[in-house]
């Protein structure tokens, strides 16, 4: 019994450390972005669909951005002819505002 709970205790041990390594580390402060393009390419999740009904699937995009008052990104899915393409824009919303264009 107690080599059974001496197992027992080294395997859950084992099994933390693995799962308290493979934790992402959380970001700290608001993004930092560089230009227009580094917060549209930071921004963009681009997904096809299939036209007929289907699980989404992450894609490549091609991304284009210009900068008036706020950064306005130009995003295109790379998605095949029977698919639909999605683009969802991830946290923070919110465009950096003309200082952090890079103009």
């Amino acid at each position: 019994m107690v080599r059974y709970f001496t197992s027992l205790i080294a395997t859950v041990a084992i099994m933390t450390m693995v799962v308290i390594a493979w934790t992402p580390v959380a970001k700290s402060g608001p993004p930092q972005f560089q230009d227009c393009l580094d917060f549209c390419e930071d921004q963009a999740i681009c997904q096809c669909a299939k036209i007929l009904g289907g699980s989404l699937r992450l894609t490549f995009c091609n991304i284009g951005a210009s900068c008036n008052r706020v950064c306005e990104c130009d995003v295109d899915p790379l998605c095949k002819p029977w698919e639909k393409d999605i683009v969802v824009q991830s946290f923070p919303p919110e465009p950096p505002f003309a200082q952090n264009c890079g103009n």
